[in-house]
């Protein structure tokens, strides 16, 4: 018997080519994008309230995820009956000092986002980044002004007092209390997915 005999094809058609194969190849995982920095200027800046809001322990070290920064247009004011500040628009010649967060996972943004609560909301900021001696930094850009996020305050203006609020007073009088009342406590942010 003849392979034309036995050929399901007739002598006109060809005979189908053999199915290509697909190769499969294992690339590592795209990297996840970091989210947006933020410019903290309250308790935050507080090493050991930031440490234990990004990681549930108050003593990891942070200062790899900070730099010095200010923000112009913008002033902080103590509220009444609360330990923590608020940043509002205000005159041109106004700045905040605070720091440049440089947040690794989306994971810490949302902690953070819990623990700024309601009465604040995201906002996009220009901010100024600053060497540790209080001077432009030119480590990022050219003009040293990058934008971010901040949390700007939204709750009620007659919350706000004329005092201004200070880091040095909350980590003398208050912070020991914070970390007190949120020990075995931890954000609930979800792990990196």
């Amino acid at each position: 018997m003849s392979a034309l005999a036995t050929s399901p094809h007739s002598p006109s058609e060809p005979e189908p080519l053999p199915a290509a194969k697909t190769l499969t190849t294992t690339s590592p995982p795209l990297p996840k994008p970091k989210p947006r920095p933020l410019f903290i200027y309250g308790t935050l800046r507080a090493l050991p309230l930031l440490a234990w809001a990004l990681t549930g322990d108050a003593s990891t070290s942070v200062t790899r995820l900070i730099q010095p920064a200010v923000i112009h247009g913008y002033a902080r004011f103590s509220l009444k009956h609360r330990d923590y500040p608020a940043v509002i628009k205000h005159d041109a010649q106004s700045s905040v000092d605070g720091y440049l967060l440089t947040l690794e996972t989306t994971s810490q943004r949302r902690k953070l986002d819990d623990f700024e609560g309601e009465a604040y909301k995201l906002e996009s900021v220009a901010v100024t980044v600053l060497d540790a001696d209080g001077t432009p930094s030119r480590a990022l850009s050219d003009d040293n002004v990058i934008e971010v996020d901040v949390y700007l305050w939204a709750g009620d203006s007659d919350e706000l007092t004329d005092r201004p609020w200070e880091l040095e007073t909350f980590e003398k009088e208050r912070l020991e209390d914070w970390l007190d009342l949120f020990e075995g406590m931890e954000l609930v942010g979800e792990d990196e997915e």
